[in-house]
């Protein structure tokens, strides 16, 4: 499988560097460089990625908005951003945009190649100190009482038992591949049930689930 990757940073020498350093890869193949969310939208009217890596702080609209309009318009591209911001603030409004995962720039190049790789099959990847950051306000919401029971009933019979296995074992952050051996069903249907969720929690896509789940508490991180 050759994963095909848009870099989008408004530092030039940072792409390149970026781009040198993923061009290594066998199964890696860059297919554009943006400087900013103008560019990258330009950009994605050229060229098909299966990844973006996305920066935040970008003149022109920041990376978080650019973000939102990528995953509005093209909702079948994984967004990875990489950023220099250490900051839980950030990293859920950029889960709430849509990304599928965030990490900081000082990230080991192993590290990141192994995070594409997760993110371009439907996994999320969090740095990891901000990952304990996130599960422990998800946790937090799951605990929190509900102001209503209604929704989550509701929720609850709209998603089947199996759909609800799936998003508990998403939650954990199981890729599709990892689920449909675990549940011992094909991927194939591994990802009709998660388009079905997406669908049913109106929600666009695996991230905001899982979020949506712990909201609702439909599902418990732990």
């Amino acid at each position: 499988m050759c994963i095909n990757i848009l870099i989008v940073d408004d530092h030039k020498l940072f792409r390149k560097g970026l781009r040198r350093i993923l061009e290594l890869e066998p199964d890696f193949r860059i297919v554009g460089e943006a400087g900013n969310s103008v560019e990258a939208m330009l950009a994605l009217g050229e060229v098909s990625p299966d990844v973006i890596l996305m920066d935040i702080n970008m003149p022109g609209g920041n990376g978080i908005e650019a973000t939102r309009r990528i995953k509005a318009r093209y909702p079948e591209v994984n967004i990875l951003v990489l950023t220099i911001h250490d900051d839980t603030e950030y990293l859920f409004e950029v889960v709430r945009a849509g990304a599928a995962g965030y990490l900081l720039k000082d990230v080991e190049p192993l590290r990141l190649c192994e995070a594409i790789r997760t993110v371009a099959v439907g996994g999320s990847v969090v740095n990891p100190g901000l990952g304990d950051k996130l599960m422990k306000e998800f946790a937090r919401l799951s605990e929190e009482p509900a102001a209503t029971s209604a929704p989550a009933v509701a929720a609850q019979q709209l998603l089947s038992p199996r759909e609800l296995e799936v998003l508990n074992l998403m939650a954990q952050g199981y890729s599709n591949l990892r689920i449909a051996t675990e549940l011992f069903i094909s991927e194939k249907t591994v990802k009709n049930h998660v388009s079905s969720i997406l669908r049913k929690l109106d929600v666009k896509d695996r991230t905001q689930a899982v979020v949506q789940g712990v909201k609702l508490k439909l599902v418990s991180i732990k």
